[in-house]
């Protein structure tokens, strides 16, 4: 088998059809497609019990509780049996073309080990993302380029890559924010990223996504950068994707530490309307060593280093 299409799903029923439909219309047809249930309350498994009586490719299993949203993309890893693997979040959709398309760059260079493509994001509000880069991109490249910004190579509906790299590891349910970003950065440091210069994938937005932690936009807004910036510090100073950038790229990797570490600190200690909730966020997310360390100058800590 080719391509393990993985749908992890939590009271998404209003959408799965639309997703599951996506992938039955695909033009490559070697997939299974297996529906990972997060032990949803709505009509779920109603709508899937009618699926499994008309296709023999898909595969339905549901959580006996609930065990969190990155922890059920685990499960549903587990149970790949593919060669390549193609998440589709359970309230998105796929181009008819994106497995074929995605199969075909994976099967022809056998140095890349991760593929994504421009998308569009739809539903409350409609919008195109384009990648800053087309084609093949050097894995470590890609690697720090992200680090450098947002999450561009895309989350999970958006990529494919190889099960033979799961070695690498599985979704890192430690991290709050960016385990799928971790899991693309890992893949990359075995391998290139391929960009296909086309929308192969749909990327709904609406008010009940998965990714919200706290009650409100100001505090998921400084909770992000507090995410990010400990993110990217730990992943660059601990080495986590086999290259050592302070050694490759000094500067640079200098530059993106302060830059991060001011950006994060001007958000919470510069801006008043933030203030009001500082100690509230901390007390409550247990945060206090970042409060420590955000309030130190992180240019003079870090400039002093001797790069070897």
């Amino acid at each position: 088998m080719k391509v393990s299409v993985l749908i992890p799903s939590f009271n998404y029923g209003r959408f799965i059809e639309e997703a599951i439909e996506s992938v039955l219309s695909q033009s490559f047809k070697d997939f299974e497609l297996i529906v990972v249930d997060n032990n949803s309350s709505d009509n779920t498994k109603e709508i899937l019990e009618a699926y499994l009586k008309t296709d023999s490719r898909i595969s339905y299993y549901c959580n006996e509780k609930n065990i969190g949203a990155q922890a059920n993309f685990n499960q549903a890893l587990l149970l790949a049996r593919g060669d390549y693997i193609k998440f589709l979040n359970a309230d998105d959709k796929l181009h008819t073309e994106c497995l074929e398309k995605f199969v075909e760059v994976l099967d022809n260079n056998a140095d890349v080990s991760l593929v994504t493509s421009k998308r569009i994001l739809f539903g409350e509000k409609t919008s195109l993302f384009t990648p800053p880069f087309t084609g093949k991109v050097d894995g470590f490249d890609a690697i720090f380029h992200a680090l450098k910004s947002k999450n561009w190579i895309g989350e999970p509906t958006t990529v494919m890559f190889r099960r033979k790299n799961l070695n690498l590891g599985l979704f890192d349910i430690s991290l709050l924010m960016f385990a799928d970003l971790d899991m693309w950065l890992r893949q990359l440091q075995v391998g290139d990223l391929y960009i296909v210069d086309e929308v192969l994938s749909y990327f709904r937005i609406h008010k009940e996504q998965a990714t919200v932690y706290l009650s409100d936009s100001l505090d998921k807004e400084l909770f992000t950068w507090i995410q990010r910036h400990t993110y990217t510090q730990y992943s660059l100073i601990n080495n986590r994707f086999g290259i050592d950038f302070f050694k490759e790229r000094s500067q640079e990797t200098l530059k993106l530490l302060e830059k991060r570490h001011k950006k994060a600190h001007g958000f919470l200690f510069k801006k008043t309307i933030y203030k009001k909730r500082i100690k509230e966020i901390f007390r409550g997310y247990n945060l206090f060593l970042h409060v420590r360390f955000f309030s130190k100058p992180f240019s003079k800590k870090v400039k002093r280093r001797k790069i070897t």
